[in-house]
């Protein structure tokens, strides 16, 4: 059997036993809910299937493409873009750092969420990672020619926290379900305990200086023209829509 029957088998089962417990906890049927329990529980022995598997079962993953930088201390202005998509998609990050075929080390983000939102999530932070690169470049050709390079680097970075704040203050939040706040809050511990880096809202520092205020003005401005639009497609899927292109 190839691993995609596998994989497609074992969804099936976990949503029929997903729907037997489901059906045990909703029914006022004391003789229905404890069939399907009863039912339930055999599935799980016999396809070897913990608890916690069923319970996470509805919750799926999605890896970005790129990131933003690759230095090894995370910048502040990745973690307002993740947390920017976190906001508006109603999911939660993994840092993660894959290696490439050449052997470089590179970052990526693994958005976890239900009812698919961690597919638009992970397509939302790559458009905005390649628009924020693009931004970078920009500024720094227009701002910075005469900077050394510890000067430039030290600029843009100042610009994109502020581009990156742009986007953060722009969006409105997704409002997810308390049900869904549960698993999904249940879901971040098991992967901590598990010893699994879990994104982390940082807070805003104080500014140093009047020309970091301006470079961050300067890129809180451009970041507000990426600001993500979210739509629904007819369906539970998040739309987004990027201003400042896609």
């Amino acid at each position: 059997m190839d691993t995609l029957t596998m994989n497609d088998d074992r969804k099936r089962y976990l949503n029929k036993i997903r729907k037997l417990m489901n059906l045990a906890n909703n029914t006022s049927s004391p003789a229905e809910a404890a069939s399907a329990l009863s039912k339930a529980q055999a599935f799980m022995r016999e396809h070897g299937y913990s608890e916690s598997e069923v319970q996470f079962s509805e919750i799926s993953t999605s890896e970005t493409k790129s990131a933003p930088s690759n230095a090894e201390k995370l910048p502040k202005y990745m973690t307002i873009l993740i947390a920017s998509v976190e906001k508006a998609m109603g999911v939660k990050a993994l840092i993660r750092w894959r290696i490439t075929d050449a052997g470089h080390a590179k970052r990526v983000i693994k958005f976890y969420g239900l009812d698919r939102r961690d597919v638009t999530a992970a397509y939302v932070f790559d458009v905005l990672t390649r628009l924020i690169k693009k931004a970078r470049k920009e500024f720094q050709s227009t701002y910075c020619p005469f900077m050394n390079s510890a000067q430039k680097s030290r600029a843009a970075n100042q610009f994109c926290d502020g581009w990156a704040s742009g986007v953060y203050y722009a969006i409105s939040e997704f409002i997810v379900p308390d049900e869904q706040i549960e698993k999904m809050d249940a879901y971040t511990e098991s992967l901590r305990r598990d010893g699994l880096e879990v994104a982390k809202e940082q807070r805003e520092q104080s500014q140093k200086g009047r020309k970091d205020s301006a470079y961050k003005f300067l890129g809180y401005v451009e970041g507000k023209k990426a600001a993500i639009f979210q739509g629904v497609d007819g369906g539970k899927t998040v739309t987004p829509q990027l201003a400042g292109g896609t």
